[in-house]
C-alpha cells in the first residue's frame, strides 16, 4: 500500500513540473494592425480587440492576466499552486495535476484511516 504512494506522488509532482514550466499560450503584443490583417503565419487579424491594460490588440478568446501582465489565448485562471497562468496550452498538463493531486489526498486519507484501525487493533491485543 505505501509502496505504490511514491509513484503517485512522483506523477504528481511531474505533472506540476509540466504545468509550472509549460507555455499558457502567451501572445505577442500587437500595438499596430496598418496592413498586418494577415500576416505570413495565416492568422487573421482583422477582428482583434484593443485592450487598453496592455496596449496591444488581442484575439477574442485571450484576455490580458494582470497577475501575469501578459496576453494569454484561451484565459482560464492563475494557479496560486502553480503560480501561472493557465491557458489553452497548459490546460491539458493542468487538468492532469488536479486529478493526480485528488488521487494522492484521497489515498493519503486511506493511508492514514488504514494504519489508524491497524494501531487501535494492536493496542486492544495488548
Amino acid at each position: 500500500m505505501v509502496a505504490t504512494y511514491f509513484p503517485i506522488m512522483g506523477i504528481t509532482l511531474i505533472a506540476l513540473f509540466f504545468v509550472s514550466c509549460c507555455d499558457p499560450g502567451l501572445l505577442e503584443r500587437v500595438e499596430s494592425l496598418e496592413g498586418d490583417v494577415e500576416v505570413g503565419d495565416g492568422v487573421d487579424r482583422s477582428r482583434w480587440i484593443w485592450n487598453d491594460q496592455v496596449g496591444s490588440y488581442r484575439p477574442n478568446g485571450a484576455v490580458y492576466c494582470r497577475e501575469c501582465k501578459v496576453i494569454i489565448e484561451t484565459y482560464d485562471h492563475v494557479c496560486p499552486w502553480t503560480g501561472t497562468g493557465i491557458g489553452r496550452r497548459n490546460m491539458p498538463a493542468f487538468k492532469f495535476f488536479v486529478v493526480f493531486i485528488n488521487i494522492l489526498c484521497y489515498y493519503s486519507i486511506g493511508i492514514v484511516v488504514f494504519f489508524s484501525f491497524k494501531t487501535a487493533e494492536l493496542a486492544k491485543g495488548l
